[in-house]
């Protein structure tokens, strides 16, 4: 059972917002570029692979799940398997908004369903490639 007041978990979910913050705005400015930055995509990669991480570590299976989802589709644009289009973006928004929710109710995260963020985020990789 995850408790407030948990000096590492404290600090787990300060770094995080913080890093959510960093994710929405690489996206954004990922957003509006007509190529992609590799210096960019790097900066957001890791602060999504850094949430991961930390939530491994706190055993926080649903941000576990879903910024690994995220991970993974900032891992393909940034080996160039997968352009960043709007819908790669907003999939990928939508997703950092439910880990902020799951992050501000870290008591509950377990029990808050992640499926549809799951599901949009591999349903926009797959309408992705298919139009490339």
């Amino acid at each position: 059972m995850i408790y407030r007041g948990d000096e590492v978990l404290e600090v787990y979910l300060e770094e995080t917002t913080d890093r959510l913050d960093s994710i929405e705005s690489g996206l954004l400015k990922l957003e509006n570029q007509a190529e992609c930055d590799p210096s960019l995509v790097n900066s957001i990669f890791r602060d999504a692979h850094s949430v991961k991480a930390g939530a491994n570590l706190l055993e926080l299976k649903n941000i576990e799940a879903l910024s690994h989802k995220l991970e993974n589709v900032l891992e393909m644009i940034r080996r160039c398997e997968l352009d960043a289009t709007e819908m790669i973006i907003t999939a990928s928004l939508e997703s950092v908004d439910k880990l902020r929710e799951l992050v501000d109710n870290i008591e509950n995260s377990e029990s808050i369903s992640i499926r549809l963020h799951t599901a949009m985020l591999e349903m926009s990789v797959k309408k992705t490639l298919e139009q490339s």
